[in-house]
């Protein structure tokens, strides 16, 4: 009480006071994504390029439309430092997940490189996986190692051999889909049977993969 007293929540889109997330004209404005391709999660009907064949990931399922609010709320808590916004957006990708039947036997999450971590005061993808696990009552574990490779890219390492283990991926955003596909590659590579990705949101319906595909190529000669 004495907190929000002399340090009120800000929404995470206009910064106005109000709950986290969003206040209440930003929450009204928040595109939420049906259920659509269960396999990019892209609306269903919508034209749009899904992952090709050979993707590493069997089935993406999304929150919401990475656009407005939701964009800005990430935005917000990612680079402005409000990491205090991480729990509530958890908690909307777990109400998404209410409605999802999972087929995985751990969740894990795309690691972010320890100098972005300390940087940020928080792994948002972990803090994300963590509500998942909660939600669909499965463990949370640290599956992989990432650092900064080439180009600004980061690269993943699998923390452990994983023989035909369902793994639940979990991450904020997907875009082109080329950090998604480098990280369930290290997964698959590792022995995982299926990859499924949840995310908090999925930004367009532009082509996945022609990107992560090339990328998923430099990635295998990783030390």
């Amino acid at each position: 009480m004495l907190l929000e007293l002399f340090a009120p929540s800000r929404c995470l889109s206009c910064r106005g006071r109000g709950p986290l997330p969003w206040c209440a004209g930003c929450a009204e404005r928040v595109r939420h994504l049906p259920e659509g391709c269960r396999r990019c999660a892209a609306p269903r009907g919508a034209a749009h390029a899904c992952w090709p064949p050979d993707a590493p990931i069997h089935g993406t399922v999304a929150a919401f439309d990475y656009r407005g609010p939701v964009a800005a709320a990430v935005v917000t808590a990612k680079v402005a430092g409000a990491r205090a916004g991480w729990p509530a957006l958890a908690r909307a990708l777990g109400e998404r997940m209410r409605e999802v039947e999972v087929d995985a036997d751990v969740v894990t999450w795309v690691t972010t490189p320890a100098a972005r971590v300390r940087a940020r005061g928080v792994d948002h993808a972990q803090v994300l996986a963590t509500e998942v696990a909660r939600v669909v009552d499965l463990p949370c574990v640290a599956l992989l190692e990432a650092w900064t490779g080439g180009a600004d890219r980061d690269r993943y390492r699998a923390r452990r051999e994983l023989p035909g283990t369902h793994v639940l991926l979990v991450d904020d955003v997907v875009t082109t889909g080329a950090t998604a596909w480098r990280a369930a590659d290290c997964l698959r590579r590792a022995g995982a049977g299926r990859v499924e990705l949840a995310v908090l949101a999925r930004a367009g319906t532009h082509p996945l993969g022609a990107v992560s595909r090339s990328v998923a190529r430099g990635v295998r000669h990783q030390p």
